[in-house]
């Protein structure tokens, strides 16, 4: 790999490149068009004071772009500083709040004495919290592999609508009791016999449902898919508090959540979206959504419609 010469050297490389051409030549020119030194003088002090106008004009633009493109590193830098710093006291809240839950009722399991029921009770919170610090730590190796490009997409062939029933029984009782949790096909059984990676799917459907549900205090959420110019789009549609308008073109980005500001605290690390979208980005697909503050939001994708041959 060859190594690039650095800006400083390309600008004096280029000054004294533009200066010898512009000596020899303008000397030749000068020299075809007349022998009088008297003239020949008066246009060497011209021509001199032209290349010092003329390259100080370039040398400003060059300076110019140069330094633009240096604050918009350095915003970038400063941005993603905040950012750091931002998950760090996120992903610590995240983290610290299992653990203290795992270590507490661990340690009071094994100092006091309790009776069955409530020892299943505690059993069942640290199972939950437990569950809980394993998805976080499942979501940040997640995004990890996504960004480092090591995550490998695996075809397989299952037939889409078992999956919707899959995860309509699974995430059915996880929805509020106040919600409506809706999940339709968009095609016969047959035809929803396709090859993919179910597992990238499931994991893009669940974060999406995950979502709607954490946002969502009452009203319906909707699960469907339809095929449409040989893309199976998927829609995911929620009743619940929306996302802001400054917020949406940060979405899909890594640890932005759009309701940080909000009166009230939303688990999460600000990974889900921006795991779906690396997602569907190796399955070929794409992913956007529409949202209106206190309205709701519907998320949809698309991926390639490949049918399995029975």
């Amino acid at each position: 790999m060859k190594k690039k010469i650095k800006f400083e050297y390309r600008i004096t490389l280029l000054y004294l490149l533009i200066g010898g051409l512009w000596i020899i030549f303008s000397d030749r020119f000068l020299l075809s068009v007349t022998s009088n030194q008297e003239i020949l003088t008066k246009f060497q002090t011209y021509k001199g004071w032209f290349y010092v106008a003329t390259t100080a004009v370039l040398l400003l633009l060059l300076l110019k772009s140069h330094l633009r493109k240096l604050r918009k590193a350095e915003a970038e830098a400063k941005k993603s500083n905040a950012l750091k710093t931002a998950f760090l006291q996120n992903i610590s809240h995240e983290i610290r709040t299992p653990m203290n839950s795992i270590v507490g009722f661990s340690d009071i399991l094994n100092t006091q004495e309790f009776n069955e029921q409530e020892v299943n009770q505690y059993l069942a919170i640290i199972r939950n919290s437990s569950n809980q610090l394993l998805y976080i730590v499942n979501q940040l190796l997640d995004i990890s592999m996504i960004e480092s490009g090591n995550v490998i997409v695996f075809n397989n062939t299952f037939t889409l609508n078992n999956m919707i029933d899959e995860i309509d029984a699974a995430f059915k009782p996880t929805v509020k009791n106040s919600i409506k949790f809706v999940a339709e096909k968009g095609l016969s059984d047959e035809k929803s016999h396709i090859v993919t990676d179910a597992g990238k799917l499931r994991q893009v459907i669940m974060n999406l449902l995950n979502n709607a549900n954490k946002y969502t205090e009452a009203g319906t959420i909707k699960l469907s898919y339809t095929l449409d110019n040989n893309m199976l789009k998927f829609t995911v549609e929620d009743s619940g508090i929306g996302i802001a308008p400054e917020k949406q073109q940060y979405i899909f980005k890594r640890f932005q959540k759009a309701h940080n500001e909000h009166k009230e605290f939303y688990d999460g690390v600000g990974l889900g979206l921006s795991i779906c979208k690396g997602n569907i980005d190796l399955l070929k697909g794409d992913i956007g959504f529409n949202s209106a503050v206190g309205e709701g939001t519907v998320f949809y994708f698309r991926i390639p419609y490949s049918p399995a041959s029975r």
